[in-house]
């Protein structure tokens, strides 16, 4: 599944709870807004949490890619110098 379904699907989620809890909310109004602000800066935080770690995970993989391509361009050079001089 894709990264951006399971992020808009969290969202829908989030959007239809806030919404069948405002309409059979037991609380007076003011308690009921303090409450969704505090579930939407909960909501806030752990989407920026599972972001940041997303992005440093993707991140690391590049890095691991990076070396992994200097490695073998190292490896594909000394090979080339090789074959050069066999053939020289």
């Amino acid at each position: 599944m894709k990264i951006s379904s399971i992020i808009i699907s969290t969202l829908c989620a989030a959007a239809a709870g806030v919404i069948a809890g405002t309409l059979i909310a037991p609380d007076k109004g003011y308690k009921t807004r303090r409450n969704l602000a505090k579930k939407g800066h909960n909501y806030k935080d752990y989407l920026q949490d599972n972001f940041d770690d997303l992005s440093d995970s993707i991140s690391h993989s590049f890095e691991t890619l990076e070396d992994e391509t200097k490695r073998l361009s190292k490896k594909a050079k000394a090979n080339a110098k090789e074959v050069k001089a066999m053939v020289n």
